[in-house]
């Protein structure tokens, strides 16, 4: 549980009309809690909102909330600088189809209303750790909350990826990539490339080959404990992409490998008092709303 809220920080989609009309709805509803409101920018630019101090990400460490305004990218990018600082974070659904925003935008008030008073739900989501290694050196490339995902640069061409698992060979995959997704990323790229659903608590890894050559080469799910080691066979003579979270990060070769593993970080997500992790997917894929029975 948060001790406190005195000062809540909104990312992502600052911009327009909607920012300006809720800061002033909070600025009125919580006049008598004495919270303070910020906008963070990622430039020197100042966003023009009445009510509401611009502040950059130097400045940001003593936040108590952060939310974020957008779809689930935008929530993404807002749980880095979460994790980061130590700051929980929640989020106004802008988006498509947010799984990971959970606040109707049409009940803002209310629910920060609900978060200020302690009526809420806190989780824990896990992270990747991700690093490049070749015979020269070591380095670190970032965290990812969703998922990992190795691309070839030119199409119509494969990829080879040999996996390891806490030193231990386990197959060589052809295809045209690779994801490695945490469970909180079960719903996204991964899910599309045939992988199952884990619930977001779960201390699990998903390893998808994209579009394998060998139709035997199935999604596994593996302990988050584990030590997943990439090496890409001399045979890939094209650059291949490492993507964080649908960020693209790093190009490799062949002879590079990358080691994954579970990041001491986390990042705790409030979500609204009804929050209910089965109904969202209930809501959000559909399920029971089968049209030929209506």
């Amino acid at each position: 549980m948060i001790d406190s809220i005195k000062k809540i920080l909104f990312t992502g989609s600052l911009k327009g009309q909607y920012l300006s009309e809720l800061i002033r709805d909070l600025s009125d509803t919580l006049n008598d809690e004495n919270i303070e409101l910020y906008c963070f920018s990622q430039s020197n630019d100042q966003i023009d909102i009445p009510n509401a101090q611009t502040i950059e990400e130097t400045n940001i460490s003593d936040m108590d909330l952060i939310v974020s305004i957008g779809g689930d990218g935008t929530m993404l990018q807002s749980s880095k600088l979460a994790s980061i600082y130590s700051i929980p974070i929640t989020g106004i659904n802008k988006g498509r189809l947010g799984f990971l925003t959970d606040i109707n935008p049409e009940l803002v008030s209310e629910a920060i209303q609900e978060i200020i008073h302690g009526q809420y739900q806190t989780e824990s989501r896990m992270l990747l750790d991700v690093k490049i290694l070749n015979e020269d050196n070591e380095r670190f490339i970032g965290h990812a909350i969703n998922d990992l995902v190795i691309n070839k640069t030119k199409t119509g061409r494969m990829i080879n990826v040999r996996t390891s698992i806490n030193g231990k060979y386990v197959n060589s995959n052809e295809g045209d990539g690779y994801i490695v997704s945490t469970p909180t990323g079960s719903t996204a790229y991964s899910l599309s490339c045939g992988g199952p659903i884990m619930n977001p608590n779960s201390d699990t890894f998903l390893l998808v080959p994209i579009a394998p050559h060998t139709l035997t080469n199935r999604p596994m799910v593996v302990s988050s404990a584990s030590i997943i080691k990439l090496e890409f066979m001399e045979e890939n003579d094209d650059t291949i992409e490492i993507s964080l979270d649908g960020e693209i990060i790093s190009e490799i070769s062949s002879g590079d490998c990358i080691m994954i593993s579970q990041s001491e970080n986390t990042v705790e997500f409030i979500h609204p008092k009804q929050y209910d992790y089965y109904e969202t997917l209930r809501s959000k894929l559909f399920w029971g709303h089968d049209q030929r029975n209506a």
